[in-house]
């Protein structure tokens, strides 16, 4: 556990796992990627594990980046010194995955089913991890959308890949390239 994101063991080998910084709608900054990733790995060696569940404290799911704390790390360049999603985005640091990618891309690797509680607002980020889940349950006030064309930024969270067979190609590309909630 770690203030960013909790994981519970429930009877009957299931993982409750929170995104808990409710303060910013569990917006993803670097210790929440790093946060994330550990839990994928703690969960990958976790004996009589039998499913993941994957929520967001708070009013939401996830918010998707926090373009703040981003852009205040790459100034300073703490991205690139801690290892975070603001250094080099090239390094393929979780086999072919680079560590943005591997907090969608991961919960796929599990031997074990994951389902993704959605409410709130899963945006950009949000809505990619929620993607990684095999399967989704979402309220139905919740808001999603591929925020990332909005900042200029391309949705390579794993987001293509995650997507195919969900909804039809140039379904996705106009929700991409429109950033429209829906």
């Amino acid at each position: 556990m770690n203030d960013r994101v909790t994981i519970t063991y429930l009877e009957d080998g299931i993982a409750d796992v929170r995104m808990v910084r409710t303060d910013k709608m569990n917006a993803l900054d670097n210790a929440m990627f790093k946060a994330l990733a550990d839990t994928i790995e703690e969960l990958s060696q976790k004996a009589g594990l039998r499913c993941v569940v994957l929520s967001g404290d708070g009013r939401a799911f996830c918010a998707g980046l926090d373009l703040t704390s981003m852009a205040a790390n790459a100034a300073k360049g703490d991205g690139e010194k801690k290892g975070g999603v603001t250094g080099d985005l090239g390094s393929r640091t979780h086999g072919e995955a680079n560590l943005a990618q591997f907090v969608a891309w991961g919960w796929r690797r599990l031997d074990v089913p994951v389902v993704a509680a959605v409410h709130g607002v899963a945006f950009g980020g949000g809505f990619q991890i929620m993607s990684g889940a095999d399967v989704r349950f979402i309220h139905p006030d919740t808001r999603c959308a591929i925020m990332e064309m909005k900042w200029g930024l391309v949705p390579d969270m794993a987001g293509f890949p995650l997507w195919r067979g969900n909804a039809r190609e140039d379904v996705i590309r106009e929700l991409t390239y429109t950033n429209r909630e829906f």
